[in-house]
């Protein structure tokens, strides 16, 4: 989405335009101004490094007449806490979990954070059945899975059992 801002920014001929890119507000000055593009994050620092840079102001005036807010930037990566970039393709089809990817360590770090939270959550919650009065409910480790229940079934088969008969 991209906003045509009216400033009366003196020096300015042209209209100033912002729009939203990623956690990010783009501002451009039009081609008379050098650096033409700013990027202004949400903590008021401008990609120019100028502390005092028109496009900051630019961006409050843009937000006071009720421009569209960017959204928030992603905490940095719980493993090893380099910055983070949002991956849509890694995103939760039922938990609607964003997905991302680590500066460092890439989409790894995603599913190693990932599969550390399942671990929690199993060991939080046991139970696939939970127990009610008069019924102990069915734990999750109370399961076999079929690895091993393999050494039974290749028993059986080496005793002549036949699963069809």
């Amino acid at each position: 989405m991209e906003t045509i801002l009216t400033t009366t920014m003196p020096d300015l001929v042209s209209p100033i335009r912002i729009s939203i890119q990623g956690c990010e507000y783009l501002v451009d000055f039009g081609q008379g101004v050098n650096p033409r593009f700013h990027r202004v994050n949400k903590e008021k620092h401008c990609s120019c490094n100028t502390p005092s840079c028109p496009a900051i102001d630019a961006v409050r005036e843009y937000l006071l007449d009720g421009g569209q807010r960017a959204p928030d930037p992603l905490p940095p990566c719980p493993i090893c806490g380099a910055k983070v970039s949002r991956d849509p393709k890694w995103d939760g089809k039922y938990t609607h979990e964003l997905g991302w990817r680590c500066s460092q360590g890439g989409v790894a770090h995603f599913l190693q954070q990932k599969m550390e939270r399942i671990r929690k959550n199993w060991q939080e919650h046991p139970f696939l059945i939970p127990p009610t009065p008069g019924y102990p409910g069915v734990r999750r480790d109370e399961i076999l899975t079929y690895e091993d229940l393999l050494p039974v079934y290749r028993k059986a088969a080496a005793e002549g059992y036949d699963p069809a008969a």
